[in-house]
């Protein structure tokens, strides 16, 4: 005799689960898509970069090659 026995569950109905399956595939796909837009947008971005600067009519003025206010 066992006072703690759990009742059995009836299984989901067939309509449900299949319903339930086709919004899971859709938001699969939906999140899919929106990670390959991500992905697309970070490879553009990487892309274009922030171009070629020159070390001698940049702002800094090739500062790094040759710097007269150094102390050395």
């Amino acid at each position: 005799m066992c006072v703690f026995r759990t009742p059995t569950l009836p299984g989901p109905d067939p309509a449900v689960e299949a319903e339930r399956q086709e919004r899971m595939a859709q938001e699969m796909a939906d999140a899919r898509q929106r990670k390959q837009e991500a992905l697309e947008g970070e490879v553009t971005r990487r892309r274009k970069g922030s171009g070629m600067r020159s070390l001698l009519s940049g702002q800094s003025g090739g500062i790094g090659f040759y710097n007269t206010n150094r102390n050395e």
